[in-house]
């Protein structure tokens, strides 16, 4: 980034820590947000500047020791994501499927490009990591659970000190269902009542039988 854009983000940064926001907006969301939105990724930026509890934990890690490695779908990615299905996600499931575009640890592009085969941790705790490869020279983005992935297509924020950096790719990355478990538990659940119902229905025929033959 250049020079400029450095000191016009810096700038950005101290004005939105003293800006008034909209509800279900934060210091912490618009600030990330509105980077991301800068750097080509408008509508995903969109949604981390709507999500507080998003924004605030992409915020802290950046914060932190660590630093933060954001892997930002392009505005494509995103419409082809549909922001109806984006809508029709609970509250914790939406925060979930930002923060998994959020990699605790900051990736130079000369770390990235070294990995081959490397498992890293996402800000969705408990809703799956994944790989990171190399392919002929592309870094490409893999999630472990599925065949769900996205390729990297170019870096586009980076500033020292600030902790962050932040990488354009071409696909969303969904984490884990959550409520798999649940669903299969539901249906085994369904099953055996209805073979139990069954059963009842097959023991109340053969009273009736025995009934009428005696």
């Amino acid at each position: 980034m250049s020079l400029v854009g450095a000191i016009a983000t810096y700038s950005i940064l101290l004005l939105l820590l003293r800006a008034p926001f909209a509800e279900g907006q934060s210091s912490g969301s618009f600030m990330i947000g509105q980077i991301l939105s800068d750097n080509g990724c408008g509508a995903f930026g969109g949604l981390v500047a709507a999500t507080a509890a998003a924004g605030e934990a992409f915020l802290a890690q950046m914060a932190g020791d660590a630093g933060l490695t954001i892997f930002c779908p392009d505005d494509e990615a995103v419409a082809a994501f549909g922001q109806r299905r984006f809508s029709n996600l609970s509250a914790d499931d939406q925060v979930a499927l930002l923060l998994y575009h959020g990699v605790a640890t900051l990736y130079s592009e000369e770390a990235l490009g070294a990995m081959f085969d490397t498992e890293v941790a996402t800000l969705a705790n408990g809703r799956g990591d994944y790989d990171i490869y190399i392919f002929g020279g592309t870094v490409t983005v893999i999630v472990s659970s599925s065949v769900n992935g996205a390729v990297v297509t170019k870096k586009v924020f980076d500033i020292d000190g600030l902790g962050l950096d932040v990488y354009l790719i071409d696909s969303v990355l969904v984490p884990e269902e959550r409520t798999a478990f649940w669903d299969w538990k539901l249906v085994l659940l369904l099953v055996l009542c209805i073979v139990m119902g069954l059963v009842l229905l097959v023991m109340l025929l053969i009273g009736l039988v025995r009934l009428c033959v005696g």
